[in-house]
């Protein structure tokens, strides 16, 4: 959300290493939201910025992921595609996946031209596929899939950018994974997707650190009621769920003061 880059630059401000690493949890959200979030830490973090993943980063957590020069995973961690999800029902309520409307357009054509099917059988459904709603799936697929290109070109994949295309096309386009919740284990980003990343051994100390770290936070969250907690060595702060519901429904909100600063 865009209301994380508050909390996130609380973040940043205090730190004063010119690499970084973010341990990342979250199921995803707003795609340009990731996009700001991804240029404020490579303004601050100039020789090398990493992410880590302990267990998922979904959706918009994975294109943020993207813009690393390497993607750290644990032996459970899954990223996933990034095709876009379209609200097309008052909120809050399911999206659903842009592909299928194109898809369902694309097939009653072909029905209709391969197979000699009447046209007339399906206006009853061409009715309910409004022309707007085929352009914004076809613009949001496209806007994934230059989003991944332009940072993997940049990042992780700059010395490989036939294969920065070949990976934001498969991760958008949600043909070759046609399930957004697809997991995307250390095996499937490392040998299929050729990603640099990097598995952290399950039997070692960092494991068993990071995963301390990672369950405290999320007892943490459930113990407050917070929705989010974003935190470093200096500074702790959470958003709560009503911040959440509120702008959900339009409203900048500012986020939960700060519980602790060092």
């Amino acid at each position: 959300m865009h209301q994380d880059v508050l909390l996130f630059e609380d973040l940043l401000s205090t730190s004063t290493s010119q690499i970084g690493y973010l341990m990342l949890t979250s199921p995803g959200g707003d795609p340009n939201a990731a996009e700001k979030l991804i240029i404020m830490r490579r303004e601050r973090f100039t020789e090398g910025f990493y992410t880590i993943v302990p267990n998922y980063a979904k959706s918009a957590a994975t294109m943020i992921a993207l813009g690393s020069d390497k993607i750290l995973m644990g032996y459970l961690a899954e990223l996933g595609p990034i095709d876009p999800q379209l609200q097309t029902g008052p909120m809050p309520g399911p999206s659903l996946p842009a592909r299928p409307f194109i898809e369902g357009l694309e097939n009653i054509r072909g029905n209709i031209r391969d197979r000699g099917d009447p046209v007339q059988m399906y206006v009853p459904m061409l009715s309910w596929i409004r022309p707007e709603l085929i352009a914004i799936c076809q613009s949001a697929i496209s806007d994934s899939r230059e989003f991944a290109e332009k940072w993997l070109k940049k990042c992780m994949l700059r010395e490989n950018p036939k294969q920065a295309e070949l990976v934001a096309k498969w991760l958008s386009e949600g043909k070759k994974y046609k399930s957004h919740g697809k997991v995307i284990d250390y095996s499937e980003a490392k040998e299929t997707l050729q990603l640099n990343v990097e598995k952290i051994d399950k039997g070692s100390q960092i494991w068993y650190k990071m995963w301390e770290l990672y369950a405290r936070s999320v007892q943490f969250v459930q113990q407050t009621g917070a929705a989010k907690l974003f935190e470093n060595e200096h500074v702790s702060s959470n958003m709560n769920v009503a911040s959440i519901c509120a702008s959900s429904m339009g409203n900048d909100l500012v986020p939960s003061i700060p519980v602790a600063r060092k």
